[in-house]
């Protein structure tokens, strides 16, 4: 399986914005964009739920219109980037939800959801992370602590 890769940057700037766009009492969340490689998917940059669907951070839980998905498609296309994973927040631990277990932001089997706790209050490590990978007809692998950190590269 490919890691994500992140520049040291890149993924302190990704959630100081998740914590600020969720005010640290809501959840918040992105797209993941980046390039594909040989070895891993690498992140150059994200779209926030809230830019895609000004709507989606008014509930307790996001959730996004499915006009935001051509909104997120021509953010693709603008950036000459491809949705890499998504990530949202979450009050608490890292554990998926059984509403993130039965409605993937995007439903490709490998498809990557990363999900930060204590909605990205920081610092935030990748060993706190739950990298969780889509397998199709609602299955899911997660990695949790040292096995999610080994998937997530700060470079």
């Amino acid at each position: 399986m490919k890691s994500l890769e992140f520049g040291v940057g890149l993924w302190s700037a990704l959630m100081g914005d998740l914590h600020h766009r969720g005010q640290g009492r809501r959840e918040s969340g992105a797209f993941l964009l980046g390039r594909v490689t040989d070895t891993a998917k690498v992140v150059y940059d994200w779209l926030t739920y809230d830019e895609l669907d000004p709507q989606s951070l008014k509930y307790p839980i996001v959730r996004l219109d499915s006009s935001a998905f051509a909104h997120l498609w021509e953010g693709c296309a603008t950036r000459q980037l491809e949705v890499v994973a998504d990530i949202h927040t979450h009050p608490h631990g890292p554990a998926q939800s059984r509403s993130d277990r039965a409605y993937p932001m995007i439903a490709l089997t490998g498809h990557i959801a990363l999900i930060a706790p204590n909605f990205a209050r920081g610092p935030v490590m990748p060993k706190d992370i739950s990298f969780n990978v889509y397998q199709g007809e609602g299955r899911w692998h997660s990695y949790y602590r040292s096995d999610a950190a080994a998937l997530i590269k700060i470079l």
